[in-house]
C-alpha cells in the first residue's frame, strides 16, 4: 500500500510539473482536472463551468477508489495505466488551455 500511495501522488505530481514547468500557476491547481475536459471538448472548454469540474473530480475519486482497493497486481497496474493515460490527456488539454490565449 505504501508503494500505491507513492506512485500515485509521484505521478500526479508529474503531470502538475509536466503542465506548467514554470510553477508559475500552481495557485490555480484545483482547476488542474478540468484540462481533462477540455481536452475531451475542446471547443467548450471554457463553458464548462461547475459541473464539469465535479464531474471530472468525481471521475477521479472513482480512479482512485479502484486503484486503492486493487487486490492484485494486474489489476493495480491496468488502473496505474489508466490514470498515466488520463493525466496525459489532462495535461495536453490544460497545455492547450494555457497556450490559448
Amino acid at each position: 500500500m505504501k508503494f500505491k500511495i507513492i506512485a500515485y501522488i509521484g505521478t500526479w505530481l508529474a503531470a502538475l510539473f509536466a503542465t506548467d514547468p514554470t510553477l508559475g500557476l500552481w495557485s490555480l491547481a484545483w482547476m488542474f482536472p478540468l484540462g481533462l475536459f477540455a481536452f475531451f471538448f475542446p471547443e467548450h472548454r471554457q463553458e464548462g463551468g461547475w459541473a464539469a469540474i465535479i464531474g471530472i473530480f468525481a471521475v477521479y475519486v472513482a480512479h482512485a477508489f479502484f486503484y486503492f482497493r486493487a487486490r492484485t497486481t494486474r489489476s493495480g497496474l491496468i488502473l496505474a495505466g489508466v490514470l498515466v493515460a488520463l493525466l496525459i490527456c489532462n495535461v495536453a488539454g490544460c497545455r492547450d488551455m494555457i497556450h490559448a490565449h
